[in-house]
């Protein structure tokens, strides 16, 4: 019971992960420089926004990112930045 009471609280009615409400005005991008295609960023993914195959950099779909940060989190060469919505400039 507590189980599905949790897992109708992560999810919006139609099914996918709510956004965070904290981090809506930023946007995450790949920095194909710095990326090394590792899969760990995907992996962490909850909606699947990440895409690429090995060897290449990997980007991030905005229409489908819930803007959770977690791609960042598991980023180990840190090629994920968090960005203003409107600005090309990283946010720390």
């Amino acid at each position: 019971m507590l189980k599905d009471i949790l897992s109708r609280l992560k999810k919006n009615a139609d099914g996918k992960p709510k956004r965070n409400p904290v981090t809506v005005p930023y946007r995450y991008q790949i920095n194909a420089e710095e990326c090394r295609s590792c899969d760990k960023c995907k992996k962490a993914c909850k909606a699947g926004a990440i895409s690429g195959e090995r060897g290449k950099a990997y980007v991030i779909n905005e229409q489908k990112c819930i803007k959770c940060g977690d791609c960042m989190k598991w980023c180990k060469y840190r090629a994920i930045k968090r960005l203003a919505m409107y600005s090309e400039e990283p946010k720390q």
